[in-house]
């Protein structure tokens, strides 16, 4: 598949706003015997309001927008000073030394995770490549944005919902694309094997949540997210 703007052998125009797919790398022969293959391909829309071209170019869009924000949190523990901390505090409660070291030996490895995203694992969620990880599939209920399967970590496979498709790409004090994949990635055990303890989609409710809850907070998904991608006002297009 080439859906990214680079040329291949067959001259298809791929730079355009068209899908194109290589169904089989054999030569083109009906004389060898056996050489007739039967292609099965799957066109049904991961969003529906938007093409599979489209909606990997944003989703990696999103991906790289997300990364650019971790970088920038990656600085802040090792800067450390009194605007950090009072970050910290906001979303964690508290600014201690074992905070501080959580913050920075997970935010490098969720750079990894991110960094290491592909489109063809950011899937929907009853997607063959969903459904053969070892997590069960859960149905979208309409509010769902997405889901991981924690012991499936290293396939850093995100199946997506019916409800991200419509949330909004990058409203940074509410729930949007760029947030979602951000969380979805503390989940995965080899970053900040985060928890759904609680969602919350805005910096009130974070701390909220953190101020009644300073030691489940840290490995909560949504105040992890919240300390690196909240911002009020900020709307990145």
């Amino acid at each position: 598949m080439n859906d990214f703007g680079e040329n291949n052998k067959y001259g298809f125009k791929s730079s355009e706003d068209e899908e194109w797919f290589e169904v089989h790398t054999g030569a083109v022969t009906n004389t060898t015997p056996g050489s007739m293959v039967d292609v099965i391909i799957n066109t049904t829309r991961i969003c529906p309001n938007m093409s599979n071209y489209e909606f990997r170019k944003e989703v990696m869009r999103a991906r790289d927008i997300g990364v650019e924000l971790i970088k920038r949190r990656i600085e802040g523990p090792a800067r450390w000073d009194v605007k950090e901390q009072d970050r910290v505090k906001f979303f964690f409660a508290r600014a201690d030394e074992s905070t501080k070291r959580l913050l920075s030996d997970g935010l490098p490895r969720l750079l990894v995770a991110m960094q290491e995203l592909v489109p063809e694992k950011i899937v929907r969620f009853d997607s063959e490549t969903n459904r053969k990880l070892t997590c069960a599939v859960k149905p979208d209920t309409g509010a769902n944005h997405a889901v991981v399967c924690k012991p499936d970590s290293e396939k850093r496979v995100i199946a997506i919902y019916s409800q991200f498709c419509s949330s909004p790409f990058g409203q940074l004090w509410g729930t949007c694309k760029i947030k979602t994949i951000i969380h979805e990635c503390t989940h995965f055990t080899d970053t900040f094997n985060s928890e759904d303890w609680v969602y919350t989609d805005k910096a009130s409710g974070a701390r909220i949540f953190a101020e009644n809850h300073p030691d489940q907070v840290i490995q909560n998904a949504d105040n992890i997210t919240g300390y690196i991608a909240t911002f009020d006002g900020v709307n990145v297009t």
